[in-house]
């Protein structure tokens, strides 16, 4: 594809939807390098190149301007020969660079830009990479130096504007963003004096995110739209488009930062900077799933992995790892299994991403359950809690056993169920975290088992959970563990301490501003009363059970039988029978 980037705008189908634009870009044939008829041409590539660290083909592209119409402008020259330069420095190739340093530095003098010559030669590296820190400190004297003189001169230099430029990626790496925003705002304006506009797009998206970054979001969306009105590469406006969308999202401006975030990533896409598409389409996706757009999203993410995998990033695991987990939120689980096992498969064997795929793991595990596959399911949770154990990911770990025991009990595969609480358990016990939120499951999941199977050691271990629920856990969390307290006192025998605790968890729930379970707490209560033989203690609790809860059938339907059975053994037929049409009635209305 021929074509000159300093001339053509790209052609971006903003008015069409998400849907189609992410579509295209997922299916569209991906071009080969692009070329250009003219030395500007070469020069937006070479930087787009540059920019999305693709240094050889950058190399190329300024080289190949050397030769092209316009080449030897001497502006086009310098700014080529820079390129060259730089792209060298970047990659630790000093060596390779000299030669441009060289070149460069005649040229200038050719020109009569003999300061500006000297400048280049004796700073040399430190003007074409980040430099180190003493490096900052050589070049913040040379900029002092350099100001006095042009303060004398009575006019600025670009020499001065150089040097700062430098100076400001040092500061803001030793002295953070308020230290290096005076020294930036410095360089752009002495770029704007000089009317140089190729070296302002860059300084001004400079300043955007350091403005950014020191909290001012307004100015640095104002610069940004300055920089996206003037002429710029497609690198540097894809960047500003990304900081809008990033700050229009920090300001609660959905439907901006989402139009933003496609712009950016079909402009870092259309030039190649992989890594930036990446990061703006994992951005959609991330704001169109907070939107509801569930479709928009799925393509989101997968244009995010394509990017990502187009560029050879590592990060392109993580981002297929929210892809799959998307699919799981949106109950697409035959598209999320493919998602992740794919991955599970290629990570396999791989020490460094087993966090990642102990992830994947744990997602394929929800897949299969969710399509009647439970073993494969058990399967998968076994082996993410030894990754996760592998790279000391304690906390994960017990959550995936306990994930498999939760399973494996409702399997009825009560002593797996047990294995796996009880390593949770051991884990959770181990833990460095400060919130204590698994060791609290991990003592209820295994409580609640022991006392089902009629051990009477998980009463102790109910009691341990809701002992640190109390100190650390919510509302909610307290009712459930009481209630499932009441429910193992039942399995154990011992139907007066059910009842107590039942009648607390309703109490409980219901401070906890859940009505439907502090219903069911009740009527469960009644329901053991029943069994012991107190059938008017019975009756009246069932009665109140659903007193206000009429909207709720099912536990007006399982009270009105509690309580029908409580009449009958108390000698009230006719009452009996009267709550008998009443369920007759209720049941015929329940009917789909």
């Amino acid at each position: 594809m021929t074509r000159d980037p300093a001339d053509v705008e790209v052609e971006l189908s903003g008015a069409a939807p998400l849907i189609t634009r992410l579509q295209s870009l997922l299916h569209g044939p991906q071009a080969d390098e692009p070329r250009a008829e003219t030395a500007r041409g070469w020069l937006d590539l070479a930087y787009e190149a540059a920019y999305g660290e693709r240094y050889s083909a950058a190399a190329a592209a300024a080289q190949a301007g050397l030769s092209a119409a316009g080449g030897q402008d001497p502006e086009n020259r310098l700014m080529l020969l820079r390129i060259l330069a730089g792209v060298h420095e970047m990659r630790g190739d000093t060596e390779a660079s000299t030669p441009y340093v060289t070149q460069r530095v005649a040229l200038l003098r050719e020109l009569r830009r003999t300061r500006q010559a000297r400048i280049e030669e004796e700073l040399g590296p430190m003007l074409l990479r980040e430099p180190d820190h003493v490096e900052g400190e050589i070049l913040a004297r040379v900029a002092e130096q350099l100001r006095d003189e042009d303060a004398t001169a009575g006019r600025p230099s670009l020499e001065l504007a150089d040097v700062l430029s430098s100076q400001a990626v040092r500061v803001l790496h030793d002295e953070g963003p308020e230290a290096a925003l005076p020294v930036v705002e410095e360089a752009v304006d002495i770029l704007i004096r000089l009317d140089r506009p190729e070296a302002l797009a860059g300084a001004r998206m400079f300043l955007a995110h350091t403005l950014l970054l020191t909290g001012e979001s307004a100015r640095a969306l104002h610069v940004a739209e300055e920089v996206m009105a003037a002429p710029a590469n497609r690198a540097v406006r894809g960047a500003m488009a990304m900081l809008r969308a990033t700050i229009h999202h920090h300001d609660d401006r959905p439907e901006q930062a989402i139009a933003d975030a496609m712009t950016s990533t079909e402009l870092y896409a259309a030039c190649g900077v992989r890594k930036g598409a990446a990061s703006a389409a994992a951005l959609l996706a991330s704001l169109t799933s907070a939107a509801d757009q569930d479709e928009t999203s799925v393509l989101a993410w997968r244009v995010a992995v394509q990017q990502a995998e187009l560029g050879e990033f590592p990060e392109s695991r993580m981002l297929t790892l929210a892809l799959g987990q998307q699919l799981l939120e949106l109950e697409r689980f035959e598209e999320a299994e493919k998602v992740l096992d794919a991955l599970s498969v290629r990570l396999t064997g791989s020490s460094e991403d087993a966090s990642v795929r102990a992830r994947a793991l744990m997602g394929l595990g929800h897949a299969v359950t969710q399509q009647k596959r439970p073993l494969e399911a058990m399967a998968h949770w076994e082996e993410a809690a030894a990754l996760f154990r592998s790279v000391d990911e304690i906390e994960e770990s017990a959550r995936a056993h306990l994930a498999a025991g939760s399973l494996a009990a409702s399997l009825e595969r009560l002593d797996a169920a047990e294995s796996h609480h009880r390593k949770a358990l051991e884990l959770a016990r181990t833990s460095q975290e400060d919130d204590p939120a698994v060791l609290v499951q991990a003592l209820h999941s295994l409580g609640h088992l022991l006392t089902r199977t009629e051990d009477p050691s998980g009463v102790a271990h109910l009691q341990e959970a809701l002992d640190v629920a109390q100190e650390h856990g919510t509302d909610w969390q307290v009712a459930d563990i009481t209630d499932s307290l009441a429910r193992g006192y039942v399995a154990l025998g011992d139907g007066a301490a059910a009842v107590a605790r039942a009648l607390d968890a309703a109490d409980l729930f219901l401070a906890a501003g859940d009505d439907r379970s502090a219903g069911g707490a009740e009527i469960f209560a009644g329901k053991v009363l029943l069994e012991m033989g107190r059938a008017d203690e019975a009756e009246a609790i069932l009665r109140m059970a659903v007193g206000d809860r009429q909207s709720e059938h099912d536990l007006v339907a399982e009270a009105l039988e509690g309580r029908i059975d409580a009449l009958m053994r108390q000698g009230k037929p006719e009452e009996a029978a009267e709550l008998r049409r009443e369920l007759t009635r209720l049941k015929r209305r329940m009917k789909p």
